[in-house]
């Protein structure tokens, strides 16, 4: 059995009629591979993820028929009945986490040297704030540029500052760009000296460095965190110095020491090396076919694939400011698929247990996610 093309990115798109869907699922259900399908049409009817999560027992590789097959089974429709509306104690727990909405703009602090703190989205895109021995401004696509005189040789650190449900970008002195995640802080000079570049990262924070050289060589950046450094000069990277000390490499290379803020750079044993799509993890390098899954947060997803329902809730526990108990029963259940993070919690916890069958027991601001009896 053929299909039209057109007909699958109408399905896609969400805008095919009753009849079409009714054949789009036919084909998927008998679909054994005797018309090719090229990988790039293949995730292509797998991309609109808010509507197909699904899990998976094990992290075997899984054929692209299998998926297709196991994608088409889990189709989520908005508006249908899920596990847990079936009592009115789980309509009231709905009505709790219908209050638990995605920001709708962030709300990071920044705060000067004299510890005075202004809130960024009260800066207008293109206004400057005069702090007296520089200035800060703010870009079209909202990141904060320093704008400092060239003969400014003082030594003068800032900070940016998120919270729950928000993120912030900004722009170096020397050109080198970063976004923090929720819940994280960077801490850096507004100037650099000539011969280092140094900063302090809480939390998580994705890099990308500039090169620069002076007339000894290479100018070398270093991302401090509590137990790691990691040494830079000129990259691509996202670094979580939250509970799993994780380094995902973009493009370029970096080196990792482990050691406190309170030790000196010349003194650290840069003993791991990272290359692109590699992956640093409490000591162990493995390699990601799927490396921009770590980017997820900085792209507006909650990406699911190939994560513990466990992972995976840490990052929905950041962004809406809840804390979240998985059962063991369930915690190391895997998930594929990604979910955009403009949802509601109880719209991703809906789609979620389409894939996973969950029950959520509310108290006070935590949420129990424990695995449903069958019927």
């Amino acid at each position: 059995m053929s299909l039209d093309k057109n007909i699958l990115k109408r399905y896609n798109q969400g805008i095919a009629t009753e009849e079409e869907k009714s054949t789009v699922e036919a084909w998927f259900d008998q679909y054994h591979g005797e018309e090719a399908l090229g990988d790039q049409e293949v995730l292509a009817m797998l991309d609109s993820l808010d509507e197909k999560v699904y899990s998976v027992s094990t992290k075997k590789v899984i054929s692209w028929n299998w998926i297709i097959a196991v994608a088409a089974s889990l189709v989520l429709v908005v508006g249908i009945s899920f596990y847990w509306l079936n009592s009115k104690s789980n309509n009231d727990i709905e009505t709790q986490l219908a209050q638990y909405v995605a920001p709708k703009s962030s709300s990071p602090i920044i705060v000067l040297d004299d510890n005075k703190e202004y809130n960024i989205d009260s800066l207008h895109i293109g206004d400057t704030l005069n702090v007296g021995k520089y200035f800060i401004t703010k870009l079209d696509d909202g990141e904060i540029k320093y704008i400092i005189n060239p003969t400014t040789t003082d030594i003068v650190y800032n900070t940016v500052r998120t919270k729950a449900g928000s993120t912030a970008s900004l722009m170096l002195s020397d050109g080198s760009r970063v976004w923090l995640n929720v819940n994280s802080e960077i801490k850096y000079p507004i100037n650099f000296s000539s011969d280092m570049r140094e900063i302090q990262l809480k939390g998580e924070g994705y890099f990308e460095v500039a090169h620069q050289e002076n007339e000894y060589g290479k100018i070398p950046f270093y991302v401090r965190g509590k137990t790691h450094t990691i040494a830079v000069l000129g990259t691509k990277f996202n670094v979580d110095f939250t509970k799993s000390n994780v380094t995902a490499l973009i493009d370029g290379k970096v080196s990792i020491a482990k050691g406190d803020l309170n030790d000196q750079v010349s003194k650290l044993d840069f003993n791991v090396t990272l290359l692109p799509k590699q992956v640093y993890s409490e000591g162990t390098v493995s390699y990601s076919d799927n490396i921009f899954q770590y980017l997820d947060w900085k792209d507006g997803y909650f990406n699911l694939s190939n994560r513990t329902l466990d992972a995976v809730v840490q990052k929905i526990s950041a962004w809406y400011g809840i804390e979240v108990v998985v059962d063991d029963s369930i915690k190391n259940s895997i998930l594929y698929g990604r979910i955009n993070r403009k949802k509601s919690l109880k719209e991703v916890l809906s789609l979620i247990s389409d894939a996973i069958p969950l029950t959520y027991e509310l108290d006070k601001n935590v949420l129990y996610l424990k695995k449903a009896t069958q019927p």
